[in-house]
């Protein structure tokens, strides 16, 4: 009864919530199923496990969702790695914070989702690469990990950037993506804990339930049935 009150929305409807920022063994501190057993006591319908490229290693487990975040130093090295790794996952992500890495993963319709774009020392997105994510479906993923992991100067910088780019998607109708980035079953927080965060970002409790929910499986469903 628990786990159903904590997976229902403000309306009432279950809502499935995936977490597609789970960074596993050997990249992470836990095991895959490690991972999956403490997700779903937090009230998550399924996780992805998503290995940077220099980690990555194929998963034996078929219930959880396998996924590659590409990390390249040029455009070229980027695309190399797309098309090596697009067929091998369900969920191919692109690790952002270069502006010329955000653009290319943006134009790109193998890419699912253009993670943390703000990492560099601006916020990483202007009109030019949210329209071509929008042509091409690429969603945005926010990283909200450092609330709990760095310093209150990094804090503010980054929650400044998130607002800028949450706004650029909201103007553009871009797929918004928030995630736990977690690298041990500690890092884990429960749905409601992600939304709440989430408002911080200025997202409504509607935008943040898909963010967490249909969107992430809408993703999942679209590359499952290539």
């Amino acid at each position: 009864m628990r786990l159903r009150q904590r997976l229902l929305g403000s309306s009432g409807r279950m809502h499935r919530y995936v977490d597609l920022g789970v960074h596993a063994f050997p990249e992470g501190a836990d095991t895959p199923k490690r991972f999956e057993l403490v997700a779903r006591r937090l009230g998550f319908y399924n996780i992805g496990i998503v290995y940077h490229s220099p980690y990555w290693t194929q998963l034996s487990d078929p219930r959880l969702i396998s996924g590659v975040e590409v990390v390249a130093e040029s455009v070229s090295e980027l695309q190399k790695k797309i098309a090596s790794y697009r067929h091998a996952v369900t969920i191919l992500s692109v690790h952002g914070g270069n502006e010329k890495i955000n653009r290319s993963a943006c134009r790109d319709d193998r890419v699912d989702i253009l993670m943390h774009p703000e990492s560099g020392k601006h916020n990483g997105l202007n009109q030019v690469t949210a329209k071509l994510a929008k042509k091409t479906g690429v969603a945005i993923g926010f990283s909200l990990d450092y609330f709990w992991k760095t310093k209150e100067s990094e804090k503010s910088r980054l929650l400044a950037f998130q607002r800028k780019n949450i706004a650029l998607c909201k103007k553009f109708g871009l797929g918004v993506i928030i995630t736990s980035d977690a690298y041990s079953h500690y890092d884990l927080r429960a749905p409601r804990e992600l939304k709440a965060l989430a408002r911080l970002l200025l997202l409504k409790p509607n935008e943040s339930d898909a963010a967490l929910s249909s969107i992430p499986l809408q993703i999942i469903e679209r590359r499952s049935q290539m």
